[in-house]
């Protein structure tokens, strides 16, 4: 019988530092959570004005740093990040995503 470990597919956790704290998320997502940031990224798109858009971003980086071990709130994040922080979790994360996805050794 051949087993397949899917453990090995479990990468090092992504690490973002703001303000002298680290914020830790694993770099293996759910399932949940990739539906949750797809219907995220929809609201975004439908999004009237540049707040609603901010508040979904924060919304969403809440969302990753949450799958970490504490629970960051969509406030902490809006008192903690900038929009332009915001962007870059995001967008370094979902590039992290494709790099594994990527990898032939994944």
């Amino acid at each position: 019988m051949n087993i397949i470990d899917l453990d090995l597919l479990v990468n090092e956790p992504i690490q973002f530092k703001i303000g002298g704290e680290t914020f830790e998320t694993p770099s293996s997502p759910s399932t949940q959570l990739v539906l949750q940031m797809v219907a995220i990224e929809n609201k975004v798109k439908k999004a009237k004005n540049a707040e609603e858009q901010i508040h979904l971003l924060a919304e969403m980086v809440s969302l990753l740093l949450s799958q970490g071990e504490r629970k960051v709130s969509i406030d902490e994040v809006i008192e903690k990040f900038s929009p332009v922080q915001m962007k870059k979790v995001v967008e370094v994360y979902q590039q992290k995503m494709t790099e594994i996805n990527n990898n032939p050794n994944s």
